[in-house]
C-alpha cells in the first residue's frame, strides 16, 4: 500500500522542501544529522518522519549580497573553515572533528537553540541576519532574538532558516570557548568579537540560556581598547551581564569568572591587531 504521504523525504529544492514540511507537519527536518542523530540515539528526542535536505543544492554555498557573506544554511561547518570572516573561521575550525565538520551545516548550528553551539557566539557579534523561507515568501530576521530558550527559536510553523547573512567589516574579528579537554570538547564557556569603527562588540556562548551580549559590557570593552579602561573593569562588567548554568561540567561561578577572562583576551587581541598593544 502507497502512503499519501511517506514519512521520509528527499526534496531536491526549497520549494519540495517546503512543501515536504507543510505534508508532514511533526517531521523532523535533518541536513548533516550530526544534531539529530545523536538526540534520537539518546531519545532525548523522538521522529514522526523526516525531511533531508541532503539534496536540496540551493541552500549550499556562499555568495556576496549588498556587502553581505550570505551562507546557505546547508552549507558545511568545514567550508566556513575557510570563510573570510576570521571570528566564522575561528568558530567554525574548533567545531568538532574533521568528519563532523564534514556532515554538520551552519543551519543546524543556528535551529539547534543550544547555548554552547560554536557558531552562535559569532554571528550574534557580527550582527548576523537570517533568512526564514515559507510558502508566503521570505522574511528576514536579526539572529539577535532568534532563539528564546535552549533547543527553541522563533521559527513558525512551515518555515526553514534557508539563509544566514554575516555583514562584511574590515575590522577584527575571533572566537575562542574553553573546555574540559583540549581536543574535541563543547564549550564550557565561549567568547566572539568584532571591532570596528573604534568600538568593539562581544557575544557569549553558555553564559545564558541563551547566546547572549549586553550594550554594557561593550561600552567597557570599548573604553579598554581604548585605554581608557582597565581589564579588571571589563570582567566585572562581564560578571554582572552574564548568567551562566551550574551543572556536572562547571559551576556558574567557574564560568562566569571564565566568561570574564575570554572578554579580556579577546579585547587584548583586537588591540594588538590594531596597533595599540603589544
Amino acid at each position: 500500500m502507497l502512503l499519501a504521504a511517506p514519512r521520509f523525504a528527499l526534496p531536491e529544492t526549497v520549494a519540495e522542501a517546503l512543501t515536504a514540511l507543510a505534508e508532514r507537519p511533526e517531521a523532523v527536518v535533518v541536513a548533516g544529522g550530526t544534531e539529530v542523530m545523536p538526540d534520537l540515539l539518546w531519545r532525548n528526542r523522538s521522529a514522526a518522519g523526516f525531511v533531508s535536505l541532503r539534496r536540496v543544492r540551493a541552500l549550499r554555498g556562499s555568495t556576496d549580497a549588498a556587502g553581505d557573506l550570505v551562507m546557505g544554511a546547508g552549507t558545511p561547518v568545514a567550508a566556513l573553515t575557510s570563510a573570510p570572516d576570521a571570528g566564522l573561521r575561528a568558530a567554525a575550525s574548533s567545531l568538532g572533528t574533521p568528519l563532523v565538520r564534514t556532515e554538520a551545516t551552519i543551519g543546524g548550528n543556528v535551529v539547534s537553540a543550544l547555548p554552547y553551539r560554536n557558531l552562535l557566539p559569532t554571528l550574534l557579534a557580527s550582527g548576523a541576519t537570517l533568512e526564514l523561507s515559507s510558502a508566503t515568501g521570505v522574511r528576514t530576521v536579526p539572529f539577535d532574538g532568534f532563539i528564546t530558550a535552549p533547543g527553541r527559536t522563533r521559527l513558525a510553523e512551515g518555515e526553514l532558516l534557508t539563509a544566514v547573512r554575516l555583514p562584511r567589516h574590515a575590522g577584527f574579528a575571533d572566537y575562542t570557548k574553553v573546555g574540559r579537554r583540549n581536543a574535541q570538547f563543547v564549550a564550557t564557556v565561549s567568547a566572539a568579537i568584532v571591532s570596528r569603527h573604534g568600538g568593539a562588540r562581544l557575544a557569549f556562548g553558555n553564559a545564558g540560556p541563551t547566546p547572549l551580549r549586553s550594550d554594557a559590557v561593550d561600552a567597557v570593552a570599548t573604553a579598554l581598547l581604548d585605554g581608557q579602561a582597565e581589564a579588571g573593569d571589563l570582567r566585572a562588567a562581564v560578571a554582572g551581564a552574564v548568567d551562566p548554568p551550574e551543572d556536572a561540567v562547571a559551576s556558574a561561578d567557574y564560568r562566569r569568572h571564565a566568561l570574564g577572562v575570554l572578554a579580556v583576551r579577546l579585547v587584548t587581541r583586537a588591540a594588538v591587531d590594531a596597533g595599540m598593544g603589544s
